[in-house]
């Protein structure tokens, strides 16, 4: 969802207005349920005053999601594609600030948590150690880090479980398909665009391991991480910085 070096702009320009609508099903059941788990492992009560940022927020699902659970709290939302970011200044009302800006090289301002979801796989492998590194400086004392992202497996997730991945998001979409929520033309399209835009080099992708990115958060500084949550490859982590 971010990232104008890495997927030129007029990508997500262009699936922004079905963005909302269309990615709970492209994505996979998964996609709802890691987003349901953002908001359950923020570690405040509900009526907390905390701030936060989203970075590669694209429509700011996760945000609305957490201002919804917790009224006291503000943030901001920073992205690349102003399309997108169009949509989630109208989704967040004021509750949060959004910015444009490259996520790998943006200003992170201080905050106590920052949390990416469905982003950081846009991020080459050279970058993340970096990446990492701002994100553990804003982060306030005891602060956490949530990131949600489709991460690889290893050799261990054979063909069979590839195979029951694969009949598990079928079912998936059809269930949608036949609640009227889209249809399969629309799903075929979407697809079809995105494999265009890989073939065309405009959507870039990396599929990083979960141990790959837990040993550079451990480089960065934080000093409590793990793997949290994971259904099939898509994977949430969570590193937390010293405590005062």
């Amino acid at each position: 969802m971010d990232n104008a070096a890495m997927c030129e702009p007029g990508y997500f320009a262009a699936v922004a207005e079905t963005y909302d609508r269309l990615q709970p099903i492209v994505a996979g059941r998964s996609y709802e349920e890691g987003l349901a788990m953002i908001v359950d492992l923020l570690p405040f009560e509900p009526e907390a005053s905390f701030r936060f940022v989203e970075l590669g927020c694209g429509t700011a699902e996760p945000s609305c999601r957490i201002i919804r659970r917790f009224p006291c709290a503000g943030g901001i939302c920073i992205d690349s594609e102003p399309e997108m970011l169009r949509i989630a200044d109208s989704k967040l009302a004021g509750r949060a600030e959004v910015r444009e800006a490259d996520m790998l090289n943006c200003d992170i301002p201080p905050c106590d948590v920052v949390f990416s979801a469905k982003a950081f796989h846009h991020v080459p492998p050279e970058e993340l150690p970096a990446l990492l590194a701002r994100i553990k400086r804003a982060l306030c004392p005891g602060g956490c880090f949530i990131l949600f992202d489709h991460m690889s497996v290893g050799p261990v997730w054979g063909t069979r479980i590839g195979e029951q991945s694969r009949r598990l998001y079928r079912r998936h979409v059809q269930r949608a398909i036949t609640a009227g929520k889209a249809t399969g033309d629309e799903i075929d399209a979407r697809w079809a665009f995105k494999r265009a835009m890989k073939a065309e080099e405009k959507d870039v992708e990396y599929r990083h391991a979960a141990e790959t990115i837990l040993s550079a958060m451990r480089d960065a500084g934080f000093t409590e991480i793990g793997i949290v949550w994971r259904m099939f490859a898509d994977t949430i982590l969570v590193g937390y910085t010293p405590g005062e």
